[in-house]
């Protein structure tokens, strides 16, 4: 009977410590579920160096398609920052160049969005002002004028009329060596000017040793056939855009390409046709520009 008591004992011992050791094993994984999951700051970038080194992925690739996923859903900070990590960690990737330019699109984007208006401002309209002096006092251009209002032509303004201007405070990198433009524009809070987008060089025919060189946009026209319009004519908004810099006693001018078997023009930058419209909508004549020749 003594050790039918005791066998008992022993069981019921047993029992007990089998459902403490699950309870115990219950309230781990309990916590385990509930922890708050790891965000970005609190992973380092040995860590993640580590991880796509280990899941094959080539460097860059993993934060270029998180930065594809984040923008079709929406998060477009997230996105923004990623590209900028492939920027910087990962300069000389395959996926750096499109990184740079799908960045380049968004930043653009924010830059000329309507409803951001901290690069902007209203503009009213007082007796006897036009477009071109309205361009000029605020040191915007006409296209951009056409862009943020929405206009398609010139229209009759009153006094009293409102418009959104932006003052075109860019600067413009031409790197020969990189065969590459890019476009900074002022940052008011960091007060310098950073990364706005960049347009490849198509072809270039200058004669440019040393440097870099300090030179500012010094004219700004249109052409068609053997005729130039300056910006305010009708002509010039169908017209081929041209700027030209003063460096030395040469005048160099960025232009489009021309068509296939057409002669190019001398001391010439080449980029793509829309690049150079878009171009042209940004910058005016006064705005800064660095000329590079080597790496």
């Amino acid at each position: 009977m003594d050790g039918l008591i005791t066998i008992l004992k022993i069981g019921a011992l047993v029992t007990v410590l089998a459902i403490l050791g699950g309870l115990v094993l219950f309230l781990r994984n309990f916590q385990k579920d509930f922890e708050q999951p790891a965000g970005p700051d609190e992973v380092s970038l040995e860590k993640m160096l580590e991880d796509n080194e280990q899941i094959g992925f080539e460097a860059g690739q993993y934060e270029f398609n998180q930065a594809l996923e984040s923008i079709a859903l929406g998060e477009i900070d997230a996105a923004r920052e990623l590209l900028h990590l492939i920027e910087n960690l990962y300069p000389d990737s395959t996926h750096a160049p499109e990184a740079r330019r799908i960045l380049g699109e968004m930043n653009l984007d924010e830059i000329l969005s309507v409803e951001n208006m901290s690069n902007k401002r209203i503009h009213q309209v007082v007796p006897g002002e036009g477009y071109l002096k309205i361009a000029t006092k605020n040191q915007t251009t006409l296209d951009t004028i056409m862009f943020l209002n929405g206009l398609t032509g010139f229209n009759d303004l009153h006094s009293g009329d409102e418009l959104i201007v932006m003052p075109l405070d860019f600067k413009l990198v031409v790197d020969l060596a990189r065969k590459k433009v890019e476009l900074f524009h002022r940052d008011k809070e960091k007060k310098e000017h950073v990364f706005a987008r960049e347009y490849p060089i198509l072809e270039n025919n200058l004669q440019v040793n040393g440097g870099p060189y300090q030179v500012k946009i010094s004219r700004k026209n249109g052409e068609k056939g053997d005729s130039v319009f300056p910006p305010s004519h009708s002509g010039y908004r169908h017209a081929r855009k041209v700027l030209g810099v003063n460096l030395g006693r040469s005048v160099y001018q960025l232009r489009s390409l021309p068509r296939e078997g057409h002669e190019l023009p001398r001391r010439s930058i080449f980029l793509n046709r829309s690049d150079m419209e878009e171009l042209a909508m940004l910058i005016r004549v006064g705005n800064e520009v660095e000329f590079r020749t080597s790496r």
